[in-house]
């Protein structure tokens, strides 16, 4: 599987953060859920304390899971 990452359309800081990986990394997941639909975004954290922040295509909550899931076993897509 190979996720497409683009960068977030605008601010949605109404979304509903449904689980995530560990903060000990400098590259964070989080599964998201925003009006019905479900995403991933990746934030990476650079040396300097800044950050970039990328986001997945929209899916419902099932289909989303499942590429969590993926994700967190791989960490490769």
């Amino acid at each position: 599987m190979q996720l497409v990452w683009r960068k977030p359309p605008k601010a949605e800081d109404r979304a509903r953060v449904v689980a995530w990986s560990c903060h000990c990394r400098s590259t964070v997941y989080e599964l998201r859920c925003l009006g019905g639909q479900s995403y991933i975004r990746r934030t990476e954290y650079d040396s300097d304390g800044g950050e970039t922040i990328y986001e997945t295509h929209r899916w419902p909550y099932n289909k989303a899971a499942e590429v969590w899931a993926t994700l967190l076993e791989s960490q490769t897509v």
